[in-house]
């Protein structure tokens, strides 16, 4: 089975997911507030497990952290373009805030790794990358400029000092520790034929298993679709630029021997993903249009159906 044929198949799995979640929503047995639930059981617990068990499993390669570098350059540049073409609409400030956050950041840990994980089964090494790439080449930039931006367009003007306390958020997060430590245990030399080897990570490829089903539950308890009228060009020109535009950066970026095919492959699918569900939250807490931001996020998600797993064909 070809790398294009996993992708499309982990696509419509997940999708069917989420729609099943959505279903049980609608006839009333799960209920929107158990996502916050889900979000916290993800974000604390199985998203820290396939990072950890992720980097462990192989020596850390440094050559990772140059796909990180250019995951960080597409952002700004996405969050450039967002910016210039606002200003040249006219968008007002929180309007501007807000194409920037659904422009710019994209799901690459939410929604990256089970679709990694099923386009890559069982490479571990993919695995790294996309870990290394996503949480330092878009998570520290998502932690510290979302919420900078959110403050600065959205009407709830606030301290500076709270951009600190976002980006302290991120250095003392699990998802972080999970990070260092991970990269820690690939240097250590494990004897793998012990019984307390294969119980550990035993129990972190468990736990890791069932992000998948978590996260596309979350996104399915929280998907809705509220007051979209007259948002037709903010969607299309967030859609261009999230889901069309980064991904074609991305590709000439890495148009260069020293990128293996698989690393091309693993940073086009990162950015290709649809809009960060994170930047919904910083627009909530600092009313930087956040009915808009959700509601892009939510279509961004429909048109990634389609978009993701075709692109991906056509191009590779």
């Amino acid at each position: 089975m070809n790398t294009s044929q996993s992708l499309f198949e982990g696509v419509v799995v997940l999708i069917a997911i989420i729609l099943l979640a959505v279903f049980l929503k609608k006839i009333g047995i799960l209920k929107k507030e158990l996502s916050m639930t889900l979000s916290h059981i993800v974000l604390y617990i199985t998203l820290p497990a396939v990072i950890f068990s992720s980097l462990a499993l192989k020596e850390f390669n440094t050559e990772f952290l140059t796909m990180s570098l250019i995951m960080a350059l597409i952002e700004l540049a996405v969050l450039f373009l967002a910016w210039l073409i606002a200003s040249l609409l006219k968008f007002p400030p929180a309007k501007k805030g807000a194409l920037m956050l659904v422009s710019a950041f994209g799901m690459t840990a939410f929604l990256g790794y089970p679709i990694i994980r099923e386009a890559f089964p069982g490479n571990a090494l993919a695995m790294e990358e996309a870990v290394i790439t996503s949480e330092i080449g878009v998570g520290l930039l998502l932690f510290i400029l979302g919420p900078l931006i959110a403050m600065y367009y959205g009407e709830n003007k606030v301290e500076g000092k709270n951009i600190l306390s976002s980006a302290k958020q991120f250095f003392t997060s699990p998802i972080f520790f999970a990070i260092i430590l991970g990269i820690a245990a690939s240097y250590i030399p494990f004897n793998q034929n012990t019984i307390a080897y294969n119980i550990v990570f035993k129990f972190f490829k468990v736990v890791g298993d069932a992000n998948m089903l978590l996260v596309a539950f979350t996104i399915g308890l929280i998907f809705e679709l509220k007051g979209v009228k007259n948002i037709a060009l903010f969607v299309v020109i967030a859609i261009i630029l999230k889901l069309f535009l980064k991904p074609i950066l991305a590709l000439w970026l890495t148009d260069n021997g020293m990128f293996t095919e698989m690393m091309r492959e693993i940073v086009f699918i990162e950015t290709a993903l649809p809009s960060a569900v994170l930047t919904a939250v910083y627009a909530k807490k600092y009313n930087c249009e956040p009915q808009l931001v959700s509601s892009t996020i939510m279509i961004s998600l429909i048109v990634s159906v389609l978009s993701v797993s075709l692109s991906f064909m056509y191009l590779f």
